[in-house]
């Protein structure tokens, strides 16, 4: 069987496994600990046989809430090829949160990919597939920004040393983009108070370990505990909970595409600041990869047909959307 996506987002790889979406598959596959790759993992943790991702995406897994047998847990370093069912799977590394894999299935009747999340610089493209799977979250040209990930990390640090004097900052983001940044800000020498959640805390703990970087002073959240210079780091979800408090919000979003810092009103603030690849860098990454045949998943981006059609076009590239 080819790879292809189902009607829920599982992006389907040759007879056995099942990746970032439930199917009655005996393999399924995390690529990394978001919330829109783990859907029906709790069903796939009681039917299927093994739940593959790499170490540090089973800790995460583990301190979200999906306890996985530790029978079913095979935790797959990258690079590193396993036989199951007469089929190959290997987890290569790409540039999105900690642990973030991309996904390749070695069949008899041929070897397909999935790119799962991901951006460059920083990304190995996967080559010599029949078939490539390809995240296009920003598939279309008007989503392009006019700037990289390090001038929106220097617009965050600017913000902070500005509004710093003011009282606390709290920074809005996912997991994985939380942590990231956190460790970003502390390899730049910020040394302000660290504030968040438990769970929050322990993620960076585990990703500032993959990256060798100390957290410095960081502390469980707590009201009481908030000083002046606190930076406290807080789920995108948990925004509306805290967003009339004293000090300065900011939101890390990659869809702020009017500038890198979009002051919202008075203390609030959006910083253009993405964990997806740009369309240019789509692009860059097919090209590279060369696939006989891409399907770009049309559940996880809304302009599927975009970057479809230019493939095809322009780039004279065999491309389909799924589901159909």
């Amino acid at each position: 069987m080819d790879a292809k996506i189902d009607k829920n987002g599982a992006i389907l790889l040759g007879n056995n496994f099942t990746v970032d979406g439930y199917s009655n598959r005996p393999i399924r596959v995390v690529t990394h600990a978001h919330e829109d790759h783990m859907k029906g993992l709790r069903k796939s943790i009681k039917e299927s046989i093994f739940i593959v991702a790499t170490p540090i995406t089973h800790e995460f897994l583990n301190i979200l809430g999906y306890h996985i047998p530790e029978e079913k847990a095979m935790k797959l370093d990258y690079d590193k090829t396993i036989e199951i069912m007469d089929e190959k799977i290997t987890l290569k590394k790409s540039r999105h949160i900690a642990g973030s894999a991309q996904v390749m299935v070695e069949t008899k009747n041929g070897t397909m990919g999935y790119t799962g999340d991901f951006k460059l610089p920083g990304t190995e493209p996967l080559k010599d597939l029949d078939t490539l799977v390809v995240d296009a979250t920003y598939g279309n040209l008007k989503y392009q920004r006019g700037w990289a990930d390090w001038d929106a990390l220097g617009a965050l640090m600017n913000l902070i040393e500005e509004y710093t004097k003011r009282g606390p900052i709290w920074i809005y983001g996912y997991n994985g983009k939380l942590q990231e940044i956190m460790i970003l800000l502390r390899e730049r020498g910020i040394k302000n108070k660290f504030l968040a959640d438990e769970k929050t805390l322990r993620m960076a703990q585990i990703a500032s370990n993959y990256y060798g970087v100390n957290l410095g002073d960081t502390t469980i959240f707590n009201k009481e505990l908030v000083e002046g210079d606190s930076i406290i780091f807080v789920h995108t979800f948990r925004h509306q909970d805290f967003s009339r408090l004293e000090g300065t919000h900011i939101m890390l979003t990659g869809w702020e595409l009017r500038g890198i810092a979009v002051k919202v009103s008075e203390n609030q603030f959006n910083v253009s600041f993405s964990d997806h690849a740009t369309f240019k860098e789509i692009i860059e990454y097919i090209k590279e990869s060369n696939p006989r045949k891409v399907i770009i998943d049309g559940t996880r981006s809304q302009d599927s047909w975009y970057i479809a059609k230019y493939l095809s076009k322009i780039l004279n590239i065999r491309t389909e959307v799924e589901p159909k």
